[in-house]
């Protein structure tokens, strides 16, 4: 989960795309409750289109933040290849340590 206006979630964004290379496997989902507008504009900000392994989306109902009982932007959820919950995070994750997590479950 994001905001299209944090500066957290952008830095969290661009060091993602400096290091994309790492997430060739790796499926991305990032989501927000934004208006389409505002996801639109941050999806072409960092050109996301680039990145076939990256998908944006809206939460519509609201349903993500209760279901994680998140409190803060960005808000990361990682899933092994099975769907299963491996661990989540709020706040500033150095891509590096995201990374490494998934070069665990592979």
């Amino acid at each position: 989960m994001f905001s299209p206006d944090c500066d957290h979630c952008k830095h969290e964004t661009e060091e993602l795309v400096k290091q994309i290379d790492k997430f060739k496997k790796v499926q991305i989902v990032m989501a927000t409750t934004y208006p389409v507008r505002e996801i639109k504009k941050f999806y072409e900000q960092y050109a996301l289109n680039r990145f076939p392994q990256i998908t944006m989306g809206r939460d519509h109902y609201f349903l993500l933040p209760p279901f994680f009982d998140m409190h803060s932007f960005p808000f990361l959820a990682f899933y092994d290849k099975q769907g299963k919950l491996i661990s989540v995070f709020e706040g500033n994750l150095p891509v590096e340590k995201v990374a490494e997590l998934f070069a665990k479950e592979q």
